[in-house]
């Protein structure tokens, strides 16, 4: 059975708490006569993250529109990664031409911050050469692949604007020179329960919602 994919829109979640983090899915094998221990690592690890969230109003009946979208478990959320301490941009904010003027229904365009590969990169590299950018990304920062993210290690400037970055998850799909890299994460997760995101509410129409997600690997 295909798993439906439900986008959210852009900057509908107002993230309140976020603690995105590498499971790298180690098993203890307990410590052995000799006082020594050893820890079998699967060979996927995957995101996760338990980020919690405001909703107010109208916000309210659409979260419960994607909910039953996704249907449970079954669906797969496509989810910017927000994480103000690693990236401080507004992805998604309304920009203009660079002489101020927008289309002619008055509005702007989304924005998605990105930078670009400056060098190809086999599956499993863990260092990336890239390059458009403004400002050097962080240690720390979470970005991605396409939809499948990884951290920055440590970061090298080699030229104006072109960058080498330490990155943990190795990648995951092979890079050539060209290609996207969003400043911002965006990746694939489903709920680890079937309740995940139930909203509950009272006169006030506005509620905090506490979410649990998994990064998906079988795509």
């Amino acid at each position: 059975m295909r798993r439906p994919i439900v986008t959210l829109p852009d900057g509908f979640l107002k993230f309140l708490q976020v603690d995105w983090d590498i499971d790298w899915r180690g098993q203890g094998l307990g410590e052995n006569t000799g006082g020594g221990s050893s820890t079998v690592f699967n060979r996927f690890p995957r995101w996760t993250g338990a980020p919690s969230v405001f909703l107010e109003g109208a916000e309210l009946a659409q979260w419960r529109g994607i909910r039953a979208m996704a249907q449970g478990r079954l669906g797969i959320y496509r989810l910017p990664m927000v994480d103000p301490i690693g990236f401080s941009g507004a992805p998604g904010a309304e920009q203009r031409f660079a002489d101020g003027t927008s289309f002619a229904s008055g509005e702007g365009f989304a924005s998605e911050p990105m930078c670009f590969a400056a060098q190809a990169a086999d599956r499993g590299a863990e260092q990336i050469r890239v390059t458009g950018l403004d400002a050097a990304p962080r240690i720390g920062q979470i970005m991605s692949q396409g939809l499948w993210p990884f951290t920055v290690t440590w970061v090298l400037e080699v030229a104006a604007g072109v960058y080498d970055l330490g990155v943990q998850m190795p990648l995951r799909e092979a890079l050539t020179v060209g290609d996207p890299i969003r400043m911002e994460a965006m990746g694939l997760f489903e709920a680890v329960e079937g309740g995940m995101g139930r909203v509950r509410y009272d006169t006030s129409r506005a509620a905090q919602v506490k979410l649990n997600f998994r990064e998906v690997l079988n795509r």
